[in-house]
């Protein structure tokens, strides 16, 4: 191996520029979220007397040990430490040899941990695992099937051989082979692009992400240890459906868009979104494939990489890649999903790439069949040619939750509880749906209820005294007839919508529903929006 390829693999190092493996400056515990806290032994290389001490783990990788309920240290854990379980003899017993954990910083600055119990060393290592690399495989996991295949990856099923409680019986292993990578022309790019992947998928921790477990490294392979999605691809179940309705493919745009805007806040893009990138499982969607990610650079383009079809114009202008360039790509998947076909199409690769760049698409009524015109605007914002005429993420995400209608449910204080509900519809895609709940209720207090429902049950005494007090009063002490009707969920009513060739019209099952409240709750859904009702 080359002195270059020496520097970009291993992939993950532990780094030389410590003299010390604790920190020994104060911390407040107190402030410190503790994840796992276990009494183990430790041997550090400086000593080879095993002391127990209390080790703490905070949910933001922060490791502490404690001696007479004292912090005595503690150090950040990341990528560049590594962890390994090892047999150590700790005596010249031959019975004394036990399985600890190596927490190694440098070459010469490390720790031994462990517990005689092997159970509680093991469920320790698991939780380190979050924010190291490890360097084991066969006493973690097996390696079963390929399911998957990438550019210069591969992905197989991975089964833990100690399963911990609630642990899930599988997980995907993304593989990157040491030949492989190092065959490479542009080696460097690569180093970083799988850097980036590690870094990006450490620190997101959300429903619409692929989440990373573990990192293993050995001395052929770099494993990405994800959580395990059943179902395949976005483009697999978009070629089954043909296309997908409005509404679906707005719920999983929506999603989509909330899965990179956290990508987006750590300061990268994705530069490869993709109907193959997006993993749907039931009621589970998961943006993958991190491994053309970087970060966002204003100044100039770093990579043109991406796949034809999805690839931002301006990169054919060699402009930078910025939020924006993600924004066309999740265009492109929203543009397929409308329309059941792609917006470029060719039977070669460099003709596709042409296409692609002189970005003359086809928004024709036609290959968008009872798409509203709201959606209609919405793509084409998406889409745009130049990259400062294109949404933005936050203007997207903007117009996809007030297109929304909240799902009935108790807790809808985030966006993330609209997309969990069920599918909302918008009021301009009434006509593509038979029945719509709405989520407003005419004031029990008002002299405007049903004249009909009044006649068939006379309201009691004790009633219309509560009804009349409730009243507001005009300076003459006469009541008023405005309404006070408010959003609720508590009383909902159910709407039919019949359609005819002229237009559509919208009533309710037992009396007709007024248009001026059909306006009320399509002009006040924006500041109702994301609020408890109750």
């Amino acid at each position: 191996m080359s002195e270059q390829q020496q520097q970009y693999w291993p992939i993950f190092t532990e780094k030389d520029d410590i003299k010390t493996f604790w920190n020994k400056k104060s911390i407040n515990l107190a402030k410190q979220t503790i994840s796992y806290q276990q009494l183990m032994k430790r041997i550090s290389w400086k000593s080879n007397k095993p002391t127990e001490y209390e080790f703490l783990l905070s949910e933001e990788g922060v490791l502490f040990y404690k001696k007479n309920n004292k912090v005595k240290g503690h150090v950040q854990l990341n990528e560049d430490i590594s962890l390994k379980l090892i047999d150590l003899k700790i005596s010249n017993k031959k019975a004394d040899a036990v399985k600890v954990i190596r927490i190694k910083r440098t070459k010469d600055i490390f720790i031994y941990i462990w517990n005689h119990d092997y159970q509680y060393t093991f469920q320790f290592l698991k939780y380190l695992c979050q924010f190291c690399f490890v360097q084991n495989l066969d006493e973690l996991y097996t390696m079963q099937d390929v399911i998957g295949k990438g550019g210069f990856s591969k992905v197989y099923t991975l089964t833990p051989n100690i399963r911990l409680p609630n642990q899930p019986f599988n997980y995907a292993g993304k593989v990157y082979n040491k030949n492989e990578l190092l065959s490479k022309k542009d080696l460097k790019k690569f180093y970083h692009f799988i850097r980036s992947e590690c870094y990006i998928l450490k620190r997101i921790n959300f429903p619409y992400v692929l989440k990373l477990c573990e990192i293993i490294q050995l001395e052929e392979l770099l494993i990405l240890v994800t959580e395990y999605i059943k179902g395949g691809s976005l483009y697999q179940y978009l070629k089954e459906r043909k296309r997908l309705s409005e509404i679906e493919s707005t719920q999983i745009l929506l999603k989509l868009a909330l899965g990179l805007q956290q990508v987006h806040n750590l300061g990268y893009v994705h530069r490869d979104i993709k109907l193959e990138n997006v993993l749907i499982d039931k009621d589970q969607l998961k943006l993958i494939d991190f491994g053309f990610a970087e970060k966002i650079c204003r100044d100039r383009l770093v990579n043109g990489q991406g796949t034809a079809g999805y690839i931002a114009p301006e990169v054919f202008m060699k402009q930078p890649y910025q939020e924006v360039g993600d924004i066309f790509s999740l265009g492109v998947i929203y543009y397929s999903m409308l329309s059941g076909k792609a917006p470029f199409r060719s039977n070669t690769y460099d003709a596709l790439l042409k296409l692609n760049k002189e970005c003359q698409i086809d928004f024709s009524e036609l290959r968008f069949p009872n798409v509203s015109q709201k959606t209609m605007y919405l793509l084409k914002a998406m889409m745009s040619k130049l990259p400062e005429n294109r949404i933005n993420l936050q203007d997207l995400l903007n117009q996809l939750t007030v297109s929304q209608i909240l799902s009935p449910t108790n807790n809808m204080a985030s966006t993330q509880s609209i997309v969990e509900g069920s599918v909302g519809i918008s009021f301009n895609h009434l006509q593509s749906k038979n029945t719509l709940k709405s989520f407003y209720q005419n004031s029990q207090n008002s002299f405007t209820e049903n004249h009909s429902q009044m006649s068939q049950q006379k309201p009691s005494k004790n009633l219309r005294d509560r009804r009349y007090k409730s009243q507001s009063l005009d300076k003459k002490g006469m009541l008023l007839k405005s309404s006070s009707f408010k959003p609720s969920l508590k009383n909902i009513y159910q709407i039919k919508i019949e359609q005819s060739d002229d237009n559509i019209s919208i009533t309710d099952l037992d009396q007709p529903i007024p248009y001026e409240n059909l306006r009320f709750l399509q002009t006040s859904y924006q500041t109702l929006n994301c609020q408890k009702f109750i």
